[in-house]
């Protein structure tokens, strides 16, 4: 498995990566602004191979904004967490704060996932894990053959995802990164910021950020 960043974001735009196994995903899609450069860097990698799926971490718009224009080029199913995709289907700007970006979030169709899921990209096997707080539905993937966790905006190598956006709360965040902080993270690919090569460190920074150790 082989993880390429497609869209460095900052905090205006999220980060975009291509995961390429035997199978390949694309982890969230950026605010759309860049979908013409990314699906141009997005096809340079495939080298003519299909891009298999698109997996959202969660509803926010600058991580969903270039979805439809994704699923336009690319042809391949969506998936989001149980508790995020029906805020994706119904389009609802409240909870996916399009309006902070100064944009609409047309509604797209998405397939829900659950917790345990798992998404088999060939050699590596993507676990979805329910980490509810920064949204009440949002998932982190994680490889229990390399380690690697994308976190979406639950953790940052310096840092957790706010809770004051609708359906946000300080409490399930604690509970999920204690979730988060009892595995095994080596590598950490979070939607804002760079990767933190210390994954366990960088959960245990961010509870401690929340006061979140007994």
């Amino acid at each position: 498995m082989v993880v390429h960043l497609i869209n460095p974001g900052a905090f205006s735009d999220s980060n975009v990566y291509l995961v390429v196994g035997s199978r390949t995903a694309l982890i969230d899609t950026g605010t759309g602004r860049d979908n013409a450069r990314n699906i141009a860097a997005i096809r340079s990698i495939l080298g003519g191979k299909d891009l298999d799926m698109i997996i959202l971490t969660h509803f926010h718009f600058d991580h969903i904004g270039g979805l439809k224009g994704m699923l336009d080029e690319f042809r391949c199913e969506a998936f989001a967490g149980a508790g995020d995709a029906p805020y994706i289907v119904n389009g609802d700007q409240r909870y996916i704060a399009s309006d902070l970006f100064g944009d609409e979030f047309e509604p797209v169709e998405v397939t829900e996932l659950m917790e345990n899921d798992i998404i088999d990209l060939g050699e590596h096997r993507l676990r979805v894990v329910n980490t509810p707080g920064h949204t009440c539905g949002g998932v982190c993937l994680y490889d229990e053959i390399s380690h690697c966790l994308f976190s979406g905006d639950t953790v940052f190598s310096l840092g957790v995802g706010r809770t004051d956006f609708p359906s946000g709360s300080a409490t399930e965040l604690v509970l999920s990164l204690k979730k988060l902080s009892g595995m095994d993270v080596r590598m950490l690919y979070p939607g804002h910021m760079e990767a933190a090569y210390d994954g366990n460190r960088a959960i245990r920074y961010g509870l401690s950020m929340m006061g979140g150790f007994d």
